[in-house]
């Protein structure tokens, strides 16, 4: 994940996973120290040890200007963990800081990468939450009551962050709106096959709006200079 509350997205999934035995790892590009302790908070209710959690320290918001920086301790984690797949936030222009850790784990696993929706696009002020741009290759797991409590109980854990009052009115919106989103009763979930990063992963119009966009000349521009040898 990018930032510490990103998990919230996937957490019943996760929680599933520890709860048959699995063994999950749960990293996060950006951290300090409020945010860092919420995490490992969320680690333990969602039953992954403090020894499997790792933070990178990334600065908020300008994770895509420390890409080079960022892409050795990538390349140390995954050759650490050696992961079976990886799960991490879409390459959907939603974030420039998401874009940047989904770059980031496809420069250094070569395995099957997964992929959730946090929101997109970020040329847009009301962004639209826990749904692809398309659904295509989409596989949703229904949550049972109990994991929509857990999803609360995640969301509230962080309280250096507004996360929950944004989901809740986020969900009363839409359904205002007549969209219902069911933020706490599904999770989404897709195999990762955009992988051209120089290209934005959203249907038209989204797509045309992005690459217009400032963010999208800054990540452009970013990825060349990460690219460049040292």
């Amino acid at each position: 994940m990018t930032h510490p509350d990103d998990e919230i997205a996937i957490c019943a999934w996760i929680k599933r996973l520890t709860d048959a035995g699995a063994e999950v790892f749960l990293n996060w590009t950006h951290s300090c120290p409020v945010r860092e302790s919420e995490g490992r908070i969320v680690a333990t209710i969602l039953g992954i040890s403090d020894s499997n959690l790792r933070f990178m320290s990334a600065t908020d918001g300008k994770v895509c200007d420390e890409l080079a920086e960022l892409k050795p301790k990538f390349q140390a984690l995954i050759d650490c963990v050696q992961p079976n797949r990886v799960c991490c936030a879409a390459f959907e222009q939603g974030h420039l800081d998401h874009d940047s850790t989904n770059w980031l784990v496809n420069q250094t696993f070569k395995g099957p990468i997964f992929e959730v929706p946090l929101y997109h696009p970020y040329t847009r002020r009301l962004q639209r939450m826990n749904a692809f741009s398309t659904s295509i290759g989409q596989e949703s797991l229904a949550l049972r009551p109990e994991e929509w409590q857990l999803k609360l109980q995640v969301a509230k854990s962080y309280k250096s962050q507004n996360i929950w009052s944004v989901l809740w009115w986020y969900e009363a919106w839409q359904t205002v709106r007549f969209k219902p989103v069911e933020l706490r009763k599904r999770e989404l979930m897709r195999f990762q096959t955009h992988k051209d990063f120089a290209q934005p992963n959203l249907p038209e119009p989204l797509r045309s709006e992005v690459v217009a966009s400032a963010q999208w000349h800054r990540w452009l521009a970013a990825v060349e200079r990460a690219n460049m040898p040292p």
